[in-house]
């Protein structure tokens, strides 16, 4: 898959990170509480870091992967919450604690659908191209030639990936565009177009992923759910392009 740099940060992301850091507390909590120590405790905080130097390592390189939206970032996520729950469980087996429980299912919960968000986020046509930049032959079922514009300067490129909410687009040469641009597509004697978020981009700027939010149909020109639609109803898959 081609470099991506993304421009835009979902909050998904923010919001994840943030777990990942409570997280951490988390288990510095449950293990103060477990064993009757004040979590305000100064010589309690600087021990936390030998105690919990495990979880500590693979929850900052989390942080670090999510931020870069790297794609072992859900690997690593799934690790980091499987290592948050043993632990706890591992204490509890030791020292049962009905607060603690309650707690840790809470935490598997919000985890698990986090997870299942981000799998999801990530996999949006927009964060992915479809391509690489080894590639050195043109998709192989058709090309869909398409226009980027902002405002009177043209681009022209092809789609690479698509789905509903967004896409991605080769264009002939580089280029540094601007947040929202506004694509324009040609098929079957129809004008598509619609005006989208730039959110990433590869790193030689031939590529940029587009998100699309909801647009009311018009007359004389569909938008992009209209084209969706129809490429769906044709059997056009982005996944028959590689």
């Amino acid at each position: 898959m081609e470099q991506l740099k993304v421009r835009k940060k979902d909050v998904l992301v923010l919001n994840l990170i943030i777990f990942l850091v409570l997280s951490f507390m988390f288990l510095y909590l449950q293990y103060a509480y477990r064993h009757h120590l004040s979590p305000f405790s100064m010589a309690y905080f600087k021990k936390s870091f030998e105690l919990f130097w495990y979880a500590l390592l693979p929850l900052a390189t989390c942080i670090l992967l999510v931020w870069k939206h790297s794609r072992w970032s859900i690997s690593v996520y799934s690790f980091c919450a499987f290592l948050v729950t043993y632990k706890v469980v591992e204490g509890l087996f030791l020292e049962f604690n009905k607060i603690i429980v309650i707690t840790l299912f809470c935490y598997t919960v919000i985890a698990y659908f986090l997870y299942q968000l981000y799998r999801y986020y990530l996999s949006l046509a927009s964060l992915n191209a479809n391509y690489s930049s080894n590639d050195l032959f043109g998709p192989l079922l058709k090309d869909l030639p398409c226009l980027v514009t902002i405002e009177s300067t043209e681009f022209s490129g092809h789609l690479t990936n698509w789905d509903e909410e967004g896409c991605f687009v080769q264009l002939s040469k580089a280029a540094i565009l601007s947040t929202r641009v506004n694509v324009i597509i040609q098929f079957k004697g129809r004008s598509f177009e619609q005006i989208g978020e730039l959110v990433a981009h590869s790193v030689d700027l031939t590529g940029i992923g587009i998100k699309f939010g909801k647009a009311p149909k018009g007359l004389n020109v569909f938008n992009w759910a209209e084209f969706n639609e129809l490429i769906d109803e044709l059997g056009f898959k982005p996944e028959r392009l590689r």
